[in-house]
């Protein structure tokens, strides 16, 4: 070969190795977004505070007993909810002094239930917001237990608020609503406020639904999904009767005068307009339900038992109507 051909197959050689070495271009994924976090006009909260905080990172770097780990930054990121809902409980507990809203105290007078309100607190550039808690205190020495709380927004529409109703006859457990003040959002619908029962032994809680207590205030009918509950304020459920229109809502209850029987309300509807309504009679301790009334035209939205023969109803128009049990006579009134 001749020196000039070599010259060319060394150049030719060089370019080669040098189009390798160029690196391949890696194609970039952008990095996604988060979306901000929105809440709700009422932020039902846990009732253990503090609030779990988010996990600290672990270090993998081994030290040596004399040695200082350096500083380091941990990258900003969007706070979980309930990191969010703490600091706005705490800028509001900071910012408002505590008020006793309510306070109940126990038949036997050894407990007392109280709710404190921290009042609305402009804690960031748009939003008030209030928190209330409820406190289940034994009053020989002070001791108290916070059972529930709610954080808030003050411009908010709903139901909401912590509202003490009443205590149990042996005085062990303190029933409340967490939805004292306004209705839920949307349609004309039925609807009772949330109930809930705190054991003051234990400072459980459990929730269902509220319903009217009977004239000597030991007992409750509420409903629970299709069946009428019979609950005693001191032991709970007692009996539990089905619907007698199985494939009707449910609407209002109302003890007889003397609490011996009940009647309720059923709709074709849960919402307005309700529809065809039945009316019900529930008789205790018998347990026997009777069907005394069927009713399309008025289509009632509410009962009342307020004499020993006589109801009084109300239809989806606010007009009021009797009915007889003696003669079954429904009447408007005038």
């Amino acid at each position: 070969m001749s020196r000039h051909g070599y010259t060319f197959m060394l150049v030719l050689f060089a370019i080669v190795m040098l189009a390798a070495c160029v690196p391949e271009a890696v194609p970039t994924t952008p990095t996604p977004t988060q979306s901000p976090l929105s809440y709700p006009s009422s932020i039902p909260i846990p009732t253990s505070l503090p609030y779990p905080a988010p996990p600290t990172p672990v270090s993998t770097t081994t030290l040596k007993p004399t040695e200082t780990p350096e500083p380091t930054t941990t990258p900003a990121s969007t706070p979980d909810f309930y990191v969010t809902a703490t600091a706005i409980v705490k800028a509001v507990v900071a910012a408002s002094p505590p008020k006793v809203y309510a306070s109940y105290l126990s038949p036997d007078e050894r407990w007392r239930a109280e709710v404190i309100l921290y009042d609305c607190a402009q804690v960031f550039e748009v939003d008030a917001n209030a928190y209330e808690q409820l406190k289940i205190i034994r009053v020989s020495d002070g001791m108290e237990r916070v059972v529930a709380d709610q954080l808030r927004f003050c411009g908010g529409l709903g139901a909401y608020g912590l509202g003490g109703l009443f205590w149990s006859p042996n005085s062990r457990y303190f029933y409340f609503t967490d939805a004292r003040e306004g209705v839920p959002d949307g349609a004309y619908c039925y609807w009772e406020r949330p109930l809930n029962r705190v054991d003051v032994k234990s400072g459980s809680v459990i929730s269902f639904s509220s319903g009217p207590l009977s004239p000597d205030k030991t007992m409750m009918a509420i409903w629970q999904k299709d069946d009428v509950i019979l609950w005693s304020l001191d032991n709970g459920e007692i009996a539990r009767v089905p619907v007698a229109i199985p494939n009707a809502a449910i609407g209002a209850i109302a003890w007889s005068p003397v609490g011996q029987a009940l009647i309720y309300l059923q709709t074709a509807s849960d919402c307005h307009p309700f529809g065809k309504s039945y009316i019900v009679r529930l008789d205790l301790p018998e347990l026997k339900s009777v069907l005394l009334l069927e009713s399309e035209t008025p289509a009632f939205r509410n009962i009342l038992w307020d004499a020993p023969n006589r109801l009084r109803l109300f239809d989806e128009q606010g007009g009021e109507w009797r009915y007889n049990f003696v003669t079954q006579e429904l009447k408007p009134v005038p």
